[in-house]
């Protein structure tokens, strides 16, 4: 009864990623970058609607196009490639301290983050756009 046994915490105990293995919609990360998205695009669109050029609406939909529709785009392409790798067979649920596991890992915040990244930095730019506009007319 004197004997003390370690106790492991859920939090030291490495868990598999399953980011690629089901729907990237499952992962609370890619939903945060779904809702950003979202935002961003409506945020866009009304700044559009309330503009009062042509040339800066096509910059700022060429802007959008380029850094926050194509990396959402592509980031569920790829995801899609590696589900699709996963469901052949090619690849199956590692353990998690695998090096499998930390390469899923590593390619899942990375595309999650570089995601997040872009579309904040879009929505910030439109923020200052919108206060230019404002303070400029």
């Amino acid at each position: 009864m004197s004997e003390r046994k370690p106790v492991v915490w859920f939090g030291d105990d490495p868990q598999p990623n399953t980011f690629f293995f089901r729907s990237p919609f499952r992962s609370w990360q890619f939903v945060v970058n779904t809702v950003l998205v979202v935002v961003v695009c409506l945020g866009c669109a009304i700044v559009v609607w309330k503009s009062w050029g042509y040339a800066s609406t096509t910059g700022i939909f060429a802007l959008l196009l380029l850094d926050v529709i194509y990396p959402y785009w592509s980031t569920l392409i790829r995801h899609g490639k590696i589900n699709e790798l996963y469901h052949s067979g090619r690849i199956a649920e590692q353990p998690g301290e695998s090096p499998l596991n930390t390469l899923l890992e590593v390619a899942d915040n990375s595309m999650n983050e570089g995601l997040r990244n872009t579309t904040v930095t879009f929505g910030l730019f439109i923020l200052v756009f919108v206060l230019w506009k404002t303070y400029h007319p």
